[in-house]
């Protein structure tokens, strides 16, 4: 299996890709710009790092998959980078679609999702391609827009949704067991909004699944 990594050749990492793309944006106009503090795809740290393959796997590009001598590309196993143009070797242009982590050919672990310009957009937790857990959705700007909670591919508990124009609680549904919902009235506590879910230190692909709005007894 032929092993190839871009990072390695040009010596890039996340953090230093998005310090050259805030430099460049800043550079361009003279005006100032609104504070943000949507997080960026610089919380998966240094790609080579990140791309670290577990064992019995080695990398392919930005894939760790299960070492085979078949003749066909083996299965995905460990971390993997999916970037907008995988042929981009400008380390200020180079952009993550999505950052994943997979078990037997399947995604399971917690995936992030980046904008096009590299900002936090969702992330979810899945088990075998399936979402189970939480489930975050994220404005440009580093807010919170909805948070739900999926059980084996079913929108279960509580799920919330905030408006954009002044960040209240503009929905909120409780799911049963089998995925119905109903509309409800929450506390005050659970109308705040979570901003601090679109705003991880660290973007990690193996983190433990959020099953805390998993319903009691209905968790599989």
């Amino acid at each position: 299996m032929q092993t190839f990594s871009i990072f390695g050749i040009i010596g890039i990492t996340a953090s230093s890709l998005l310090a050259l793309s805030t430099y460049t944006a800043g550079s361009a106009s003279a005006k100032p710009q609104p504070e943000s503090r949507a997080t960026t795809q610089a919380c998966l740290g240094d790609f080579n790092t990140m791309l670290t393959c577990p064992a019995g796997a080695e990398l392919d590009g930005t894939e760790c998959r299960a070492v085979s001598k078949h003749w066909a590309k083996s299965t995905r196993q460990g971390p993997a980078l999916f970037l907008r143009d995988p042929a981009e070797r400008d380390s200020a242009r180079v952009r993550v679609s999505f950052a994943t982590n997979y078990k037997d050919h399947k995604k399971t672990g917690r995936t992030f999702r980046f904008d096009a310009e590299g900002r936090l957009e969702s992330f979810s937790d899945l088990a075998a391609d399936a979402n189970h857990g939480i489930d975050v959705v994220c404005r440009p700007d580093g807010r919170v827009e909805r948070v739900a909670y999926f059980n084996r591919g079913k929108v279960v508990g509580l799920s919330r949704t905030w408006n954009e124009r002044d960040g209240a609680l503009e929905l909120a549904y409780q799911y049963d067991g089998q995925g119905q919902g109903r509309r409800v009235e929450v506390s005050a506590q659970l109308a705040r909004r979570p901003d601090e879910l679109c705003r991880p230190a660290r973007c990690d692909v193996a983190a433990k699944p959020d099953l805390s709005g998993i319903p009691a007894g209905t968790a599989k």
